[in-house]
């Protein structure tokens, strides 16, 4: 069943006339912010998106949601705490947005705003052209990290989760396309993603949400639903395991970092426990970004199961 941003789900079941003209309409309403967002500077349309959403994102049931995570993850925090940097993780999530759509106008003026730290051993892979998984979350400037691969001239697949409404969609897959090379829905499962590493082109992944046909993993002391796919491709293929982390700088700039190649730390153990193993070490990596930062985690869908409380 789609998803609806402006009606409940139950509604649209019974009433497929309301649910394609509420599609119609929510497309229009993104035609519409589009128009409104690419008029404006890059700090511009930050400003405003970060603006509307905090104002209206805390209000409904991801904000909630959100809440439930933090208290989970920072198990001392006070209610005041989770509520405030609730309202600022929206904020964050409407400069995400803003960000996605002048992803174009970002890489043109990518001369004065994106800077790159790149670690030793990932720069030893890049120059002997080798093939690798890149991992982040979505955590800072998340959209911006696969930036570093097409500046360095890394060939890339980027795997993306497609929007349910289909004119939504088109217009989102039309963004994604600055990223450059392929794009492959994660619906599309792991058969094209083991092509794409065979055939020595790198893929691009966002892995820090709940995948209910994951496996448990730690994540801030408590297991959590894990995708473990990034891991598990990487020891498929013999392609390495890159950690990448966009930041956010004062004046619309940005800085990318691409960490060395994670270390399997069990390499003799069966194939099961391996993936498990380095799925736990990207989960630690995550934990540290999220840390310095709570509110630039976009955690708006249940990451731990429901009997985990605060």
């Amino acid at each position: 069943m789609p998803q609806f941003y402006l009606i409940p789900k139950k509604l649209a079941r019974k009433a497929p006339i309301l649910a394609s003209l509420v599609q119609w309409l929510e497309g229009l309403g993104v035609r519409v912010i589009f128009w409104i967002m690419r008029r404006l500077s890059v700090e511009q349309a930050c400003q405003l998106s970060a603006l509307v959403f905090g104002l209206v994102g805390p209000h409904g049931d991801k904000a909630k949601k959100a809440r439930i995570n933090l208290g989970i993850a920072f198990p001392d925090s006070s209610e005041k705490w989770r509520e405030q940097t609730t309202r600022q993780i929206f904020r964050y999530l409407g400069i995400s947005a803003a960000e996605l759509i002048k992803l174009e106008q970002i890489w043109n003026e990518r001369e004065q705003r994106l800077e790159y730290v790149i670690q030793p051993k990932a720069r030893e892979l890049i120059e002997r052209k080798g093939v690798a998984v890149f991992v982040t979350a979505h955590v800072g400037a998340w959209q911006i990290s696969p930036f570093a691969g097409k500046n360095l001239g890394i060939t890339a697949s980027t795997i993306y989760a497609p929007e349910s409404n289909p004119v939504i969609a088109r217009l989102m897959l039309d963004l994604r396309k600055t990223f450059g090379d392929k794009l492959i829905a994660s619906d599309a499962g792991a058969r094209p993603l083991i092509k794409e590493l065979k055939a020595g082109r790198s893929i691009n992944i966002a892995m820090d949400t709940r995948l209910d046909t994951g496996q448990l993993v730690p994540f801030f002391g408590r297991d959590a639903l894990t995708n473990t796919s990034a891991a598990g491709l990487a020891l498929r293929t013999g392609a390495a395991l890159v950690m990448g982390r966009a930041e956010r700088l004062p004046g619309g700039r940005f800085r990318i970092t691409m960490y060395d190649p994670l270390i399997n730390p069990i390499p003799d153990a069966p194939f099961k426990e391996q993936t498990l193993a380095l799925t736990a070490l990207i989960n630690s990596h995550f934990e540290d970004w999220i840390r310095e930062d709570p509110a630039q985690w976009i955690c708006l869908k249940r990451r731990w199961p429901k009997a985990h409380k605060l």
